[in-house]
């Protein structure tokens, strides 16, 4: 089993949600999963853009300066967008689910959120 998977899975296991709590989650999710997904391709493609840049024999400061600023920027939307769907997620548990919830680190609460989008 892979190592994202079994976070995963130990994830869900720790909030233990119940199948109306998860049923809530789904539908709160749709649409800021597709802000939230827009955003880390956004991030993705701005990081391979500068990884290019960097890349030349020469880089050009100014793109590379751009590049950094945009990434920076995108990086700030996609966590507080993450932050935005976390704490909308807590609203729906008890706060004993929420706690653990705000405990997870960020790849497993990543984990957690595309397994319950999928």
């Amino acid at each position: 089993m892979s190592a994202a998977r079994q976070r995963t899975r130990r994830a869900l296991q720790r909030i233990a949600l119940t199948g109306s709590q998860t049923q809530r989650v789904r539908r709160l999710l749709q649409d800021d999963r597709r802000q939230w997904e827009a955003a880390r391709q956004l991030l993705a493609e701005c990081r391979r853009e500068l990884g290019e840049a960097l890349a030349t024999p020469v880089p050009d400061s100014t793109v590379v300066l751009e590049l950094a600023v945009q990434e920076r920027l995108l990086q700030e939307k996609e966590s507080a967008l993450s932050a935005q769907v976390e704490e909308r997620m807590a609203s729906l548990l008890r706060p004993e689910q929420a706690a653990r919830l705000r405990a997870l680190a960020p790849s497993a609460l990543g984990d957690v959120l595309g397994r319950l989008c999928a």
